[in-house]
């Protein structure tokens, strides 16, 4: 963040405790008030307080300078954190048996500084403190470093500084034969750069965003998993508020994710609710594309075509699984049909319509009704237990595409109109009649590609969906009763190993969600300034997303394609020379020039200096068309 915008969370806070202070005063009139305050508070001296600098606002505050004193110093305890990196350097000098000394030039109390220092386990029993407000001196004019010498014994050379300014902290010890390394780590990297570029959104919204990613470089809680930092944790908690925001807007009051995809945003939105953020109810519901559409059957001959329209090729194997039907156990003239077809040939729509006739006078069809009729009646009973049937005020909330669940859904339940609150929505979606009303964060306008630039969820939904779907168990394979008579959902098995790198995930992004919640409340305000941001951050992430955050994804996420979710692969691969090819491919023909920033990004995980190759691609990608 710009130190500056401490003073915005400052006003937001003032406005809600004080709001008599800050009566017709916006918020940049307020920023700037207090940057003129400090500046005529440090007039002619070398250093000044924080006291002095809200006497200078005093025909603001009155007699509530001391809440001022206060705001300021919650704010400051607020958004400080340990920095990894410096973190490692005092432990490696510790060791080295050296003495720590930390040198500040700010206007903050030297207690408040030593405080948060020891509450985060930075400054142990033995250190030392010099903070230029205490003493009227400065480690820009050296005089600060002279106190220290003169307090503490020794000579310059015996002093290492390690610090971030170039002047105070480097140029100027070393002037006065101090050794001294200028610290480079502090500043914005190539992904944050942009990010901070491409938000469109006020300068506060601006700080928190970049400055929520930036702490996972620091990497203070020593989990180092950048998917959670650079992505994630932010898109996740924008997403939550994005829906708890139009919730609130159009006075909803409770909210269903489906699983997976709606899983993370769940997390951050059941902690907003129980924290007092908002007062929109969260349900994590269980349900799937296939689980539903399955529900829903009830005429063959109408009812099967979502099975033809899955991606990839159609097999007689694959069909008779889609159907719950054993090959094994069919009656002759299936089996016969079957054959006919052959087990992995890919069916025609010709030869899918016939053996849906077929199908359709056939036993195996009665079953495959009987089937979809118990699903049916062990998912309506458990979305009533739930209370998605017969709620009030709610909706759903899942990542979108066509409406191809809420029209399940809708068709399940049709004697209630369903109401969804989406990530994003196609042109193509289902309509009103078919699906129910639905609202979207992002409209995919797939029509007039050419009139704007899509967003790059529309190139990488496939993607989107596989990351957001990280919940730490398998998806809802249907519905069933159990001994006690309850119906409940039956999950697919996932691989234990995969399963606990998941937990792991969802658990981090909980931790980013508990830190930074309270600060996104105030940052986005509005639906429309999350929905904002959160385009700026996914257009920068899958157009280029980071190494680390590849690492994290090539270990932990499978894609598959289909609703059976039974065929899967790494969804990133590592780096092969066939790539190569693929990249000379696109150049030639300047064609899917939109498949260049995840082959790009693949270039970070090749040995060297193939490891360059993402940056030109980055550089010649505008020229592509």
């Amino acid at each position: 963040m710009d130190p500056t915008d401490v003073f915005r969370l400052i006003y937001h806070r003032l406005s809600r405790d004080v709001p008599e202070q800050t009566d017709g005063i916006c918020e940049d009139a307020f920023v700037s008030a207090r940057i003129v305050a400090e500046r005529r508070a440090r007039k002619d001296r070398a250093e000044t307080t924080l006291a002095a600098i809200w006497d200078e606002l005093a025909w603001m505050v009155g007699d509530n300078r001391d809440l001022g004193v206060e705001a300021e110093l919650a704010c400051e305890r607020e958004l400080l954190y340990p920095n990894a990196e410096i973190l490692s350097v005092i432990a490696s000098r510790r060791e080295q048996g050296h003495r720590i000394v930390f040198v500040s030039d700010m206007y903050l109390p030297a207690d408040f500084l030593r405080s948060v220092l020891e509450e985060n386990g930075v400054m142990q029993p033995g250190d030392e403190i010099f903070v230029s407000s205490s003493h009227d001196k400065t480690k820009h004019d050296g005089d600060l470093y002279h106190h220290v010498m003169e307090d503490l014994g020794g000579s310059p050379s015996d002093y290492f500084m390690t610090g971030d300014h170039r002047h105070s902290d480097h140029r100027k010890p070393r002037s006065l034969g101090l050794r001294s390394k200028h610290y480079r780590g502090h500043r914005l990297n190539g992904f944050e750069k942009r990010l901070n570029e491409a938000l469109a959104t006020s300068q506060l919204s601006r700080s928190i965003l970049v400055g929520s990613v930036r702490s996972g470089r620091a990497d203070y809680r020593g989990t180092g998993n950048r998917l959670v930092s650079d992505f994630l944790g932010p898109a996740s908690l924008l997403w939550a508020l994005w829906t708890v925001r139009r919730a609130e807007e159009g006075k909803v009051d409770r909210l269903y994710f489906m699983a997976r995809d709606g899983f993370l945003p769940f997390l951050a939105a059941d902690y907003l609710k129980k924290t007092g953020l908002t007062g929109v109810e969260s349900h994590y519901v269980y349900g799937s594309r296939y689980s539903l559409y399955f529900a829903s059957i009830r005429d063959l001959q109408t009812d099967l075509q979502w099975i033809f329209d899955q991606p990839g090729d159609l097999t007689t194997d694959k069909l008779l699984r889609y159907l719950r039907l054993d090959r094994a156990a069919l009656s002759p003239q299936m089996h016969a049909l079957c054959d006919e077809f052959g087990q992995d040939a890919p069916m025609s729509a010709a030869d899918f319509g016939r053996f849906v006739q077929v199908l359709a006078r056939a036993e195996e069809g009665r079953a495959v009704l009987d089937d979809a009729a118990e699903l049916r009646r062990a998912a309506r009973q458990y979305f009533e237990n739930v209370g998605l049937i017969g709620a009030g005020s709610s909706a759903i909330v899942d990542i979108g595409w066509h409406l191809n669940v809420q029209t399940a859904l809708q068709s399940l339940v049709p004697e209630q109109r369903m109401f969804g609150l989406y990530l994003y929505l196609s042109e193509t979606r289902r309509n009103f009649r078919q699906a129910g009303r639905a609202e979207s964060m992002i409209e995919l306008n797939i029509a007039h590609r050419r009139a704007a630039t899509p967003p790059a969820l529309w190139r990488h939904a496939t993607v989107a969906e596989h990351l957001f779907g990280m919940a730490p168990e398998g998806s809802c394979k249907g519905f069933e009763f159990g001994e006690d008579g309850k119906a409940r959902p039956v999950l697919q098995r996932m691989n234990p190993e995969e399963a606990a790198i998941r937990q792991q995930i969802a658990d981090e992004v909980q931790a980013f969600v508990r830190e930074w919640a309270p600060l996104y409340m105030q940052a986005f305000p509005t639906a429309q300034v999350c929905a904002a941001a959160f385009r700026a951050l996914s257009d920068e992430f899958f157009e280029m997303p980071t190494r680390e955050a590849l690492l994290t994804i090539r270990k932990s996420v499978r894609l598959s394609r289909e609703a059976l979710n039974d065929e899967s692969s790494a969804l990133v691969s590592g780096f092969h020379l066939s790539d190569l090819g693929h990249v000379l491919n696109v150049l030639r023909r300047r064609k899917n020039a939109e498949a260049l920033g995840w082959l790009g990004a693949k270039f970070s995980l090749a040995p060297r200096p193939l490891d360059m190759g993402g940056k030109a691609l980055r550089k010649l990608r505008p020229y592509l068309g």
